[in-house]
């Protein structure tokens, strides 16, 4: 089956079915024993001091209706946020035809294709030139090549800077900000510092008939509690959702992988 799906965890590790290929990383929160005592074949381990134990050449798999290229690079990620897909549906319900979305932190583009297919127009934003690159693949792969998909390289903060003096607004915003990055010229971003002018930022782009924002987090401290408080600021009337974000298999225990916020008007 050319999906994907969790084989195992434990032991700060999890094995991972990405279509035909079968990996292995670290995963902090795996603090159990693993289930499988036996082991399974692997294709690829990713260790931190290392790297991947052994080289993969670029494949394809379909999750949650969506084709992706996937490629292990430097950092341990192939490509693709799994758990990210529970959140497809809320975005293709929230959106009518034209609406404009705005997608920061964009990485290789799952959110923007599931809004790109449900007739949004997209501005899709991030710091690597390498990473939008592959986004563009990703939404040929898709058949969403001449999709509304506006890509750009650039710090999501300054962008967003520019929006708001230019006057532009978006009827939903999507913000995946990463722990700590770099912009394309070298501008820092760490997120316990930077999170509040991002999230204000957002507020500001926010169009008076606006849909929704969905906030998503995958560092150690961002609790749903602490999402809640966030997003409370900004809209203190809305009904704002919060959880976990797992990966799931069949077989294997549920592993947390992060945490959300969002709200939906209108």
């Amino acid at each position: 089956m050319n999906k994907y799906q969790l084989l195992d965890s434990g032991n700060e590790q999890k094995i991972e079915a990405f279509g035909p290929c079968i990996l292995k990383r670290p995963s902090a929160q795996a603090l159990w024993s693993p289930k499988n005592k036996q082991g399974l074949n692997l294709d690829s381990t990713f260790v931190r001091d290392s790297g991947w134990t052994k080289p993969l050449r670029p494949w394809q798999i379909e999750h949650h209706g969506l084709k992706f290229k996937l490629m292990p690079n430097e950092f341990g990620h192939v490509g693709l946020f799994p758990e990210h897909a529970t959140h497809w549906s809320f975005l293709e319900s929230c959106i009518e035809k034209g609406a404009s979305v705005l997608n920061l932190f964009a990485y290789t583009g799952g959110a923007t294709l599931a809004c790109a297919k449900a007739g949004a127009a997209v501005c899709h934003v991030d710091a690597s030139k390498k990473t939008v690159s592959w986004a563009r693949e990703n939404a040929e792969l898709n058949g969403l090549q001449n999709a509304k998909i506006r890509y750009i390289v650039d710090d999501a903060i300054k962008f967003m800077r520019r929006e708001v003096k230019r006057g532009i607004s978006y009827d939903g915003i999507i913000l995946d900000p990463p722990t700590f990055g770099r912009g394309p010229s070298g501008e820092l971003f760490k997120i316990e510092k930077e999170i509040q002018e991002c999230l204000q930022l957002a507020q500001k782009l926010l169009s008076k008939k606006s849909r929704f924002l969905l906030f998503t987090s995958h560092t150690p401290g961002f609790t749903p509690t602490v999402m809640k408080h966030l997003l409370e600021e900004l809209k203190p009337k809305s009904q704002i959702e919060i959880g976990e974000m797992f990966l799931q298999g069949s077989h294997a225990l549920d592993l947390p992988s992060g945490s959300y916020g969002r709200f939906a008007d209108g």
